[in-house]
């Protein structure tokens, strides 16, 4: 028993999923109350300027999991920080070209998602300034396995975006008070993980470079992957903001919302399995028992929750969101077994990465192509988009079990 709570999978599980549910707490919170006190259309603008959020978001999701695996890989305090010093410079250059980028295509963006606003959607771009030299810190941290240094400004973010948006949305500024919010909480998460990551700072004896061309090679295939990741979690709401109405999107947000609270539940897991095995992985120890237990505790997590929204549909929509939201109490099931499967396929396709296995990212990457066509071609109804994400879901697991099924058969040989 004693071995098993030592385990840092365990240990380092507790910390992210503890921190990480409290924060998804206070965010869950956030969006009940802004879709109570805004309604379903103008919340449904403000869920597409999230799924843009979220989309943008890729960047940083990407090279945050290149800088767990190349911190966590190095062997010496002195070569982390040789590796942490290089990557710094690195993303501060990717922040900076993201951010103009998404400057230019703002009109664009706002007229695909019929918003009027376009401050708002302009608002993206120095909220993904900030997120990018943020995550730097924190994914050096996860990689230290401090996971503190990870949670920590994450919820720091989340109580400040919750008070300030909420501040803002009720002195009459609705969606771009909102969205100011976040940039306000994103900008104060930032100088946190900059106190946090103070050690990594400290002055190296030798003159040692980190090369980047190894992080690049790497962060490419995880960029792919965290596209299709990110693609699945917001390509539906951004393509139903685009073909329903203002109303609709806000009913469908509204699942969206219930139904990422698998997701968050669950991908701490996911983060703290990353760095363990890619360690052991460079130790050449073994990690196959490890992965178990993730994939394991996953499925518990994911289950748990499918079921109460099976059983109290009523109760997680009605009571939280409010009776306006009620049309699509059918729907929750369904939105959760959707992300069950997402939430089990992210786990898979980030252990075949933390081993090195990159290749696989072509299967998620396809599959979210699938899943964006198939939207296309059938939306006839907010039921048919999630069950087009289900189809798409069961197919990419299906691959990536063969995947693995090959890969074991390859090692035996």
């Amino acid at each position: 028993m004693k071995k098993f709570i030592n385990n840092p999978l365990f240990s380092g599980s507790v910390v992210m999923v503890g921190g990480s549910l409290l924060v998804n707490v206070i965010n869950y919170g956030y969006h009940l109350v802004m879709g109570r006190v805004m309604g379903p259309t103008d919340y449904g603008v403000l869920a597409s300027i999230y799924s843009v959020l979220y989309m943008v978001s890729v960047v940083p999701i990407s090279t945050s999991v290149s800088i767990v695996k190349f911190i966590s890989s190095a062997e010496s305090m002195e070569e982390k920080r040789v590796v942490y010093r290089e990557l710094r410079k690195l993303i501060w250059r990717i922040a900076v070209i993201a951010s103009v980028f998404m400057i230019i295509i703002t009109p664009v963006l706002a007229k695909f998602l019929h918003i009027d606003d376009i401050f708002s959607v302009l608002l993206v771009a120095p909220i993904l300034f900030m997120s990018l030299v943020t995550l730097v810190n924190q994914s050096a941290m996860q990689g230290l396995l401090k996971f503190m240094g990870m949670v920590g400004p994450n919820f720091v973010s989340a109580v400040i975006k919750f008070l300030v948006g909420f501040l803002l949305v009720m002195m009459g500024y609705s969606v771009g008070g909102a969205v100011m919010g976040v940039l306000v909480a994103v900008f104060l998460a930032y100088l946190l993980s900059e106190r946090l990551a103070q050690d990594l700072k400290k002055n190296v004896k030798s003159a040692g470079r980190f090369e980047l061309d190894k992080f690049i090679k790497f962060s490419i295939p995880v960029l792919v992957q965290a596209l299709a990741f990110t693609s699945f979690f917001t390509i539906d709401v951004i393509l139903v903001k685009h073909y329903f109405s203002s109303f609709d999107t806000g009913l469908y947000a509204a699942l969206s919302t219930l139904g990422k609270i698998i997701y968050f539940a669950a991908q701490p897991v996911a983060s703290v399995m990353f760095p363990v095995i890619s360690g052991k992985k460079a130790r050449g120890e073994s990690f196959r028992h490890t992965f178990y237990m993730a994939f394991v505790l996953t499925f518990v997590i994911s289950l748990g929750v499918v079921l109460i929204y099976y059983l109290f549909a009523d109760l997680a929509i009605g009571i939280l969101y409010g009776k306006h939201y009620l049309a699509v109490k059918a729907e929750l099931v369904w939105m959760g077994v959707f992300v069950s499967l997402l939430t089990l396929n992210y786990l898979v396709v980030n252990f075949l990465l933390s081993i090195g296995r990159v290749k696989v990212v072509i299967l998620p990457f396809v599959a979210s192509l699938a899943q964006f066509v198939g939207i296309v071609v059938w939306h006839k109804s907010i039921l048919g988009v999630i069950q087009v994400s289900i189809v798409t879901s069961i197919s990419l697991m299906i691959f990536l079990f063969l995947y693995l099924g090959i890969m074991k058969y390859r090692l035996r040989k």
